[in-house]
């Protein structure tokens, strides 16, 4: 059964809805049921895949009440650089870290403080095709993503509004913020599987009303 639902799930929203029935159809037998029929509920045109119009169709006027900030791991955990950190010393934190991107601060101190975005490709074809000096003491601030060029999100934004951005802009992962301040991070996977959970809560709640459970 598992085989043939990760097969219907290479939709063409895919990789939004695939992962996140993925991730539902792993607990129990109870939950895979829930999956496959919350699949056929969405895939109105019964093709096997589910569209985006599909998607925006089944969730947009469902019972979301989660926010973007119960999503968001507030620790400040993230692998950080300053805006002076050099091209050089980016490669050894990100290689230190396994990771492929660094949060760009103003502080060392501050890990809250977002200046921009560095990524694995920035270092690559910015830093690396640099035409006067030392490539690999280009600083932080010549190379990354600004803050004000960035998909970000409120942490007070709704998950369903979160995941049409995601769909909208094509990204898999965005920052979070609380007015100017960095608060965490929220992806695609941990946002579309709150969408449905939410979408479910509210099916469950009303089915329990309909039957007099209230």
């Amino acid at each position: 059964m598992l085989s043939r639902l990760a097969c219907r799930l290479r939709a063409r929203v895919s990789p939004l809805c695939s992962v996140a029935f993925k991730r539902f159809s792993i607990d129990s037998p109870a939950r895979r049921k829930r999956v496959e029929q919350e699949f056929d509920r969405v895939d109105i045109n019964k093709d096997g895949v589910i569209s985006r119009e599909e998607f925006y169709q089944a969730y947009a006027q469902t019972g979301v009440t989660s926010l973007v900030m119960d999503l968001v791991d507030r620790t400040g955990s993230w692998p950080t650089c300053t805006v002076d950190t050099s091209a050089r010393d980016i490669a050894i934190t990100m290689r230190e870290h396994k990771t492929g991107f660094l949060v760009v601060t103003g502080t060392e101190k501050d890990s809250f403080d977002l200046q921009g975005i560095l990524t694995e490709k920035d270092v690559i074809l910015k830093a690396l095709s640099a035409t006067s000096g030392d490539m690999t003491d280009v600083p932080a601030s010549k190379i990354m993503t600004p803050k004000n060029e960035l998909v970000t999100v409120s942490a007070s934004d709704s998950v369903w509004d979160l995941t049409k951005i995601f769909i909208d802009k094509n990204i898999r992962a965005a920052p979070v913020l609380h007015g100017e301040k960095l608060v965490g991070f929220v992806n695609v996977r941990d946002a579309v599987a709150q969408l449905i959970h939410d979408h479910n809560e509210d099916i469950v709640s009303m089915n329990s009303y309909i039957h007099g459970s209230y």
